[in-house]
C-alpha cells in the first residue's frame, strides 16, 4: 500500500488538526516543493479514513502532474516529503499541548543556555523553577523537572558555582532522591503486578530501602508515596481490605493533587485488586469495582485517544449488571459504545445488551437477541456460552426447554471443535463450561440426588480444568445446597 505511515499518521489528526497542518504546508520553512500542497488538497476529502483504491492515486497524480505519464515512484517520493512535513508538525502539536506550554519553555531554555545570552537564560530558569515549586504534585514529573532545571542552571559554563548562596546542586540531589523514590515504587508496583499475573518472581534492587525509613524521609512521606507503598501491600498474600480502604480513601482525597499518570496507575491497581476479590466470590466488590469504573470515567482514565478498550467496556457493563444498577447500565451502554473501535463497536453493543437482559433475569429475551444477531468469529464463544447460560435458566424453570439446551450445547460443542479462527487454548475454558452446564442438566433433568450433584459439582470446579463464569457455577451449586436441606 502506498503511503501506509503517512495515512496513519494523518488518520491520527482531528479535522482541526489536519486544517491546520495547511499553513504547516504551505510555510516555506517546512516546505518548499509546490507540490505538496496540491496533495494535501487532493487527500483532505479521504480523511480520516485514507480508503484509496488503485484509480484513486491515478486521480491524485493527474491532478498534480497534469496528464504526465504516471510513475509510481515519483507519487511515492511526494508521499515520503509529505510525511517528514507531517512529523514536524506533531512535533509543533506536542509543544502547545504539553503541560500549557512548559514543553515549549524547556526547549526556549536550552536554546538560550547554548548561546551568549546567559541572562536571559538564569531569569528564564529560575521563573519556571518558580513555577515548578508552586506546583501541588510532588510526583516523579515533578521531580523530574526540578532536575532538569537545577542541573542545567549549575552546570552551565557561566554559572557562579562557588557562591554559598548557589543552592542548586543540593536542591539537584534531593530531586533526584525524591525522583527515584518515587518512579521505583511506580514501575515496582507494575512489576508486582506482573508478578501477580504471570507467576514469576523479578528481583527488584534496594525495595526494602525505598519501602522502609529510608523512601519515608527522602519524600518526607508525601502522599504519593504513601499510596503506592499501600499498593505493593496489596500485592501481599494474603492481602487484606483494610489496605484497599485505606488506599482508596487516600486515593480520593488527593485526586486534584494527582496528575494523570500517578492517577491512571493509582486506580488501575484498586481495580485489579477488586477483580481479584471478585473472582473469589467476594460479591460486595461488584459495587466497589464498579465505583471504581465510574472515577475512571468522570477523570477521563479510560478513554485512550478518544477511544475506550472493549474488555473495559464490557467489564463496566458486566459489574454494572452484576450490581443490579440496569438504568445507569442502559446510559452507559449508549453513551460509550461510540467510543469503541468501529470495526467491533456494533458486536459490542449488541453483546452488551444481551448481558443486561440477562442479568435481569429475562432469559427470553437474551437468549432472542444474542441469537439474532449475527456476531464475528472473536465474539462467537463468549456469545454461545451466554446463551447456555440463559438456557440453563430458563431449564430450572421449565424442563420442557431441556432439548433445546442439549442441542445448543451440541451445536456449541461442535463449533469450538471445528473453529480455526481462535488458539485452542483460550476455547478450552468455554468447552469444560459448555460440557459442565449440560451434564448438570442431565443430572438434574435424571432426577439424581441433589447431594450427588452437588458433591460432583464441587468436585469438578475444584478440579485443574478451567472455566469461565465461574462465580455463576458457584451460585448454581450453592442453590443444589439451599434445594437439598429445604
Amino acid at each position: 500500500m502506498k503511503g501506509k505511515k503517512l495515512f496513519h499518521l494523518l488518520s491520527s489528526l482531528s479535522e482541526e488538526e489536519y486544517k491546520l497542518l495547511h499553513k504547516a504546508v504551505r510555510s516555506p520553512i517546512w516546505n518548499t516543493n509546490e507540490h505538496l500542497h496540491t496533495l494535501y488538497t487532493q487527500l483532505k476529502p479521504f480523511h480520516p479514513k485514507f480508503d484509496l483504491s488503485e484509480k484513486h492515486y491515478y486521480r491524485v497524480y493527474d491532478k498534480i502532474f497534469k496528464q504526465q505519464e504516471y510513475d509510481d515512484y515519483k507519487l511515492r517520493r511526494l508521499f515520503s516529503e509529505l510525511t517528514k512535513v507531517v512529523e514536524h508538525f506533531l512535533i509543533y502539536l506536542e509543544t502547545l499541548d504539553s503541560h500549557k506550554g512548559r514543553q515549549k519553555q524547556r526547549l526556549l531554555l536550552r536554546a538560550l543556555g547554548r548561546r551568549n545570552v546567559y541572562p536571559y537564560f538564569e531569569r528564564g530558569t529560575l521563573q519556571v523553577l518558580d513555577e515548578v515549586e508552586a506546583e501541588p504534585f510532588l510526583d516523579v514529573e515533578h521531580f523530574q523537572s526540578l532536575i532538569g532545571l537545577h542541573y542545567g542552571l549549575y552546570f552551565h559554563p557561566l554559572t557562579n558555582r562557588h557562591s554559598k548562596k548557589n543552592n542548586h546542586l543540593h536542591q539537584l540531589t534531593e530531586s533526584l532522591d525524591n525522583y527515584y523514590v518515587l518512579a521505583k515504587l511506580r514501575i515496582g508496583s507494575e512489576l508486582k503486578n506482573r508478578e501477580k499475573m504471570l507467576n514469576i518472581r523479578y528481583k527488584n534492587r534496594l525495595e526494602e530501602v525505598i519501602l522502609g525509613d529510608v523512601g519515608e524521609e527522602m519524600t518526607n512521606n508525601s502522599s504519593v508515596y504513601q499510596m503506592y507503598k499501600l499498593i505493593y501491600e496489596l500485592f501481599e498474600e494474603p492481602a487484606t481490605i483494610d489496605v484497599f480502604d485505606e488506599l482508596k480513601q487516600l486515593f480520593n482525597q488527593n485526586i486534584t493533587a494527582l496528575r494523570k499518570p500517578d492517577q491512571f496507575f493509582i486506580l488501575h491497581h484498586l481495580i485489579n485488586f477488586a477483580a481479584r476479590q471478585i473472582n473469589s466470590g467476594k460479591t460486595p466488590f461488584y459495587k466497589k469495582a464498579l465505583d471504581l469504573y465510574k472515577t475512571g470515567l468522570s477523570l477521563g482514565l479510560l478513554l485512550e485517544n478518544g477511544r475506550i478498550r472493549e474488555a473495559t467496556y464490557s467489564n463496566i457493563i458486566l459489574l454494572g449488571c452484576q450490581a443490579g444498577e440496569f438504568p445507569w447500565v442502559d446510559g452507559f451502554i449508549e453513551q460509550y459504545y461510540s467510543y469503541l473501535k468501529e470495526e467491533i463497536r456494533e458486536d459490542a453493543r449488541a453483546h452488551a445488551l444481551g448481558l443486561r437482559y440477562f442479568y435481569e433475569k429475562k432469559f427470553d429475551q437474551a437468549v432472542d437477541q444474542l441469537s439474532n444477531y449475527r456476531f464475528s468469529p472473536a465474539y462467537q464463544p463468549r456469545v454461545r456460552i451466554m446463551i447456555v447460560r440463559a438456557l440453563f435458566e430458563e431449564f430450572l424453570q421449565d424442563e420442557s426447554i431441556y432439548n433445546l439446551l442439549q442441542a445448543q450445547c451440541d451445536a456449541f460443542e461442535k463449533y469450538i471443535l471445528r473453529n480455526d479462527f481462535l488458539a485452542k487454548p483460550r476455547l478450552e475454558p468455554h468447552l469444560n463450561t459448555m460440557r459442565l452446564v449440560r451434564k448438570l442438566a442431565q443430572l438434574l433433568f435424571d432426577r439424581e440426588p441433589r447431594a450427588t450433584i452437588h458433591l460432583w459439582l464441587t468436585q469438578e470446579l475444584e478440579s485443574d480444568k478451567k472455566f469461565i463464569s465461574q462465580n455463576w457455577l458457584k451460585e448454581k451449586s450453592g442453590q443444589l445446597v439451599k434445594e437439598n436441606s429445604a
